[in-house]
């Protein structure tokens, strides 16, 4: 599904050009809970950027069902990113003046459905992830746990190829982690969802069927799991 070949990313800084990735190669298959980890600066969150279409490559080619990503002008790249891939950041993003229905909604509205179309659909991927009551509240109002629980029922709404999560429990009591990634596996398990997570946490380890580690731009070790 996701094939990754030769990708290298540079940043100029001052004088000085800085390699984030260094001839990545990689391959992710459907229903691939793929789990990402490194030591802090190795590229991980490059590779998601560069992956999710947001960052553009020095050099290689990212590919998904077959679409090289990057030989799409930056406006059909950002329509692919909304309608194929679902984005749960470590620190959600709210519109503030929405509640946490409008929230969930509102890639739907903007993919062009009606909003009753859309605030119907939205309320019922909330019923299946056990989250309606929160329904009418404004994000902010919610536990950090609640929020990434909404946070990722907003990233499945327009019923995406693939979910990116960059960190997703990084800021969550243990409790309120296990419970999202709880939700992560059962998405990958019983759904056969394709995942994408970094992650810092070992203990998290056995969700995945697939181990990526990074260390100084490049894919240390990759391999399947379980």
């Amino acid at each position: 599904m996701i094939h990754i070949r030769d990708l290298e990313k540079k940043f100029k800084v001052g004088n000085n050009l800085i390699s984030a990735l260094r001839g990545v190669d990689l391959d992710i298959y459907p229903a691939d809970f793929a789990l990402v980890f490194g030591p802090s600066g190795c590229g991980k969150t490059t590779l998601m950027n560069i992956i999710a279409g947001i960052d553009v490559p020095t050099k290689g080619s990212v590919k998904i069902r077959n679409t090289n990503i990057f030989k799409l002008t930056e406006d059909k790249r950002g329509t692919f990113r909304a309608e194929k891939m679902g984005i749960v950041h470590q620190t959600p993003y709210w519109i503030k003046s929405l509640t946490v229905l409008g929230n969930i909604a509102l890639p739907m509205i903007i993919d062009g459905k009606k909003k009753q179309v859309a605030y119907d659909h939205a309320f019922n991927v909330m019923k299946e992830m056990k989250i309606e009551s929160f329904a009418k509240q404004i994000p902010t109002e919610l536990s950090g746990g609640q929020q990434q629980k909404v946070s990722l029922a907003r990233a499945l709404v327009c019923n995406p190829w693939i979910i990116l999560a960059d960190e997703p429990t990084g800021n969550l009591d243990s409790t309120s982690a296990d419970e999202v990634m709880a939700i992560f596996d059962t998405l990958n398990r019983r759904f056969k969802r394709t995942i994408i997570m970094v992650t810092h946490n070992q203990a998290y380890w056995d969700f995945g069927t697939k181990r990526i580690e990074m260390k100084d731009g490049l894919v240390a070790k990759d391999g399947n799991h379980g």
